[in-house]
């Protein structure tokens, strides 16, 4: 079965890769909690898309073996669609993200995105915020953040909250209160056939709790700053 769709990319692994870095064979998908939906453009190319935004649950089996594997994906690549059944091996994430400092927000952003949603009281929203957020930091090449301007715009749907919670986690890793996860790492998950994907390994508990110890002076950051989420509506 075939299945053609805009998704996954950037990705919190639910199994980590041992260092054999064996290959995966990837047949379903869902998304977990569920899916927000809202337009996304990419302004160079002219790119315009209605999608489901959220986080997505790639299942399969690695390749030798056939152990069912799984990964928590937020995705990073909104130019090509994702093709099941496919094979995935892993590749230096600079083969699709060549800039270091997206490279290292992105990190930031993924690495600390489990504890995000653990703590979230919408999780759903929380895992769309976490989603517009990977896409604007890998596509955005203006050198500031926000949904309504720049090289990549979001609008519309039902995911307007989801949009706000995304520039206060903006705010937070370019502002230096999010810290990079100690140890921490993206890969490339490449397929010649499919959808290329980046995955980060799980950061430690207590990096975690450092994290969610700067949520509230990322709120108050936000708030001394006083400034207003400007949303494009379809």
């Amino acid at each position: 079965m075939k299945t053609r769709m805009l998704l996954a990319a950037a990705l919190l692994a639910a199994t980590v890769p041992s260092a054999a870095e064996a290959a995966y064979t990837i047949t379903g998908y869902a998304f977990s909690p569920g899916a927000l939906t809202g337009t996304i453009q990419y302004t160079p190319t002219n790119l315009n898309l209605n999608v489901g935004i959220g986080r997505l649950n790639l299942t399969g089996t690695e390749t030798p073996g056939g152990d069912p594997a799984s990964f928590l994906t937020y995705c990073v690549d909104i130019f090509h669609t994702l093709t099941i059944p496919a094979t995935f091996d892993f590749a230096p994430v600079s083969t699709l993200i060549p800039d270091a400092t997206k490279q290292t927000r992105l990190l930031t952003l993924i690495g600390n995105a489990g504890a995000l949603v653990a703590h979230a009281s919408n999780k759903a929203e929380a895992t769309a915020a976490v989603q517009l957020a990977t896409w604007e930091i890998v596509n955005e090449n203006t050198g500031s953040y926000g949904f309504s301007t720049g090289t990549f715009r979001s609008s519309g749907g039902n995911s307007d909250g989801a949009r706000a919670l995304a520039m206060t986690y903006l705010d937070g890793i370019t502002s230096g209160a999010w810290g990079t996860p100690a140890g921490g790492s993206l890969k490339l998950l490449y397929s010649a056939t499919s959808q290329s994907q980046v995955i980060a390994a799980v950061p430690e508990p207590a990096t975690w709790a450092m994290m969610i110890a700067g949520f509230g002076l990322v709120g108050g950051i936000v708030r001394r700053r006083s400034r207003a989420t400007n949303i494009v509506y379809a």
